[in-house]
Formats: C-alpha cells, sequence, structure tokens
C-alpha cells in the first residue's frame, strides 16, 4: 500500500477565474491533472473581443488538456467518467456542478472556498467579509454535496484581515492559501486521511452576485461603513457616487474626524452620519485611476 506521501492521483480540475490558478498549479505539480474544465470564451472589455479564462491560459502554458463546455450534459458526464479521475477539484468554476458528475463511480469532489463555512455561502464572500468590517475569514476545502457550499468541511484555515486590506490584496492571499490547503487535501485524500465534519446549519449565513446598485456609496451611512464598502470593491469593480454631477469611482478612502474640511490637497470628501470619509484614489467618469490629489487638482483647474 503506497504511503500518503506518494499517492498520486488521477485529478479533474474545474475553474474559472484567476483566484483558482494557484490551485490548478499546486495541484499539477503534484498531481496528474487529466482535465482542466472551464467556462468558454467570452466577448470582454470595450472591444468586446473574445477573452479566455485565466484558468485557460493557464493550463494552456501547463499544456495541459482544456475542456470548456457550454453544457455539463449526459455526454460531457460521460467524458469525464471516461478518464477515471480519483479527484474533481472545483475553485471558482462558475457554476453548479450537476449530481451526475458528482457521484461518477470511485470520485470524490472537493471545492475550494475562500470563507469559514458555514458562514458566507455563496458567490460573494471575500466582498461580504470586508463589507461587513470582519477582521477575520479564511478558506475552507468542502466535500462537494448536491447543495450549494454546504458540504461536509475537510479542511479549513483561518487567517486575520488587515485593518487597511482590500479585495484585491484579500483575495490574492485567500487563493494562495486555498492552493495549500487543496494540495494538503489531496495529499490525505491519496493516504484515506481525508477528515469529514457536518457543517452547522444553524450558523449558515449567504451571499449574492454583487450588482451595481450594491456598490453605491451612501453620505448618510457611517463613515467606517463607507470605507468598508469602498475596500469590498476595490481594485474593481469600484464602489461610486455621484459627485459634483458626475459618476466617481473610489478605489482608497479613509475616515476623519467630525468637521473636517471637506476638499483638501489630499482628496475630495463627504459628510457622514459621523465623520467625513476622505476619497484617496479615484476613477472620473471616463478617466483613469487618479489620485485624490490629482483629483482636486484638475477640478481646480477646470474653474
Amino acid at each position: 500500500m503506497r504511503s500518503e506521501a506518494a499517492a498520486k492521483l488521477p485529478v479533474v480540475f474545474f475553474g474559472t477565474s484567476q483566484f483558482a490558478v494557484p490551485s490548478l498549479d499546486a495541484l499539477a505539480s503534484t498531481h496528474d491533472v487529466f482535465a482542466v474544465v472551464t467556462q468558454p470564451d467570452r466577448p470582454a472589455g470595450r472591444g468586446l473581443r473574445e477573452r479566455q479564462s485565466a484558468v485557460k491560459a493557464r493550463a494552456l502554458e501547463l499544456r495541459l488538456n482544456v475542456m470548456t463546455p457550454e453544457r455539463l450534459d449526459a455526454a460531457f458526464v460521460g467524458s469525464i467518467a471516461a478518464l477515471k479521475p480519483a479527484l474533481l477539484a472545483c475553485v471558482s468554476y462558475g457554476k453548479i456542478l450537476p449530481d451526475a458528475l458528482l457521484s461518477i463511480g470511485g470520485l470524490t469532489a472537493l471545492n475550494v472556498h475562500p470563507s469559514l463555512l458555514p458562514e458566507y455561502r455563496g458567490a460573494s464572500p471575500i466582498q461580504a467579509a470586508l463589507r461587513e468590517g470582519r477582521t477575520i475569514t479564511g478558506v475552507t476545502v468542502i466535500w462537494m454535496s448536491s447543495k450549494m457550499d454546504a458540504g461536509d468541511i475537510a479542511l479549513q484555515s483561518e487567517i486575520a484581515i488587515g485593518a487597511d486590506e482590500d479585495f484585491g490584496a484579500l483575495h490574492d492571499r485567500l487563493a494562495t492559501v486555498g492552493a495549500s490547503l487543496l494540495a494538503d487535501a489531496a495529499r490525505m485524500l491519496g493516504g484515506g486521511t481525508l477528515p469529514r465534519e457536518r457543517q452547522d446549519e444553524s450558523r449558515a449565513t449567504y451571499t449574492r452576485t454583487i450588482d451595481k446598485d450594491d456598490l453605491r456609496i451612501a453620505p448618510s451611512s457611517p463613515a467606517r461603513t463607507i470605507v468598508d464598502l469602498v475596500r469590498s470593491a476595490s481594485p474593481t469593480p469600484g464602489a461610486w457616487l455621484v459627485y459634483e454631477g458626475r459618476r466617481l469611482k473610489v478605489l482608497l478612502a479613509r475616515t476623519e474626524a467630525a468637521g473636517s474640511v471637506l476638499v483638501t490637497a489630499d482628496g475630495p470628501g463627504v459628510a457622514a452620519a459621523d465623520g467625513v470619509v476622505r476619497f484617496l484614489r479615484v476613477v472620473p467618469e471616463g478617466k483613469r485611476a487618479m489620485t485624490g490629489a490629482e483629483f482636486v487638482r484638475a477640478s481646480a483647474a477646470r474653474r
């Protein structure tokens, strides 16, 4: 019988976004990745040119077999079953996997989710933790089930959120933690020692896809609430408000005491419910990103 450390698994990997790339790298370096399944190329950017997913780009660099099905139908499930994988690893794929796929004989399906499940199930757990001002978050590897993010917990790792950390920085840190955790899970699965613990349904909370209106800054909110909203959407897609009659995205902000001057050399500001929020990095409508100081100078020059 092979040792846990020596077990090399046949793997199929499902992933789409940049969050999944470190996990793909981790598995490809130690296991046999027979196929990488990702979303089809989609129109993106101002020119709406076809763009491949981050996972597809990396898989092609690694010379792995890439599959981009529009539908996860019976024919597709059959093609995956024919590969006889021992592990299906799913990381930020973007679609719910059908039961027929998860129940392929001899297959264990694991998912990497960037929260401390059962908290923050769903589409936007990183943004939710930042928006709600949490100081702790983490990553969970679960045994996949038919119910979204509700499978048994295999491994979980807790990390602290920096006081000024934004979505981009936290996303990248959690992607790295998730890759390490998935590699550990695959190793333990190969050795027959992967834990399995039911989630506490009474503690479950849920997130959803974020739309443009969710990111609108309400100056009547507490100052810290506004700053946390900005952090949760930076560097993309950006929290926003209408400022001097035009849409202004805000990528970096700080709280200041009530009564502070609204426009200073550091940047523009708004009066919040309990203080002032200073905008330190912004994207004016139709313009490039700039510092708050640059925005103030440009506004003064137009007057």
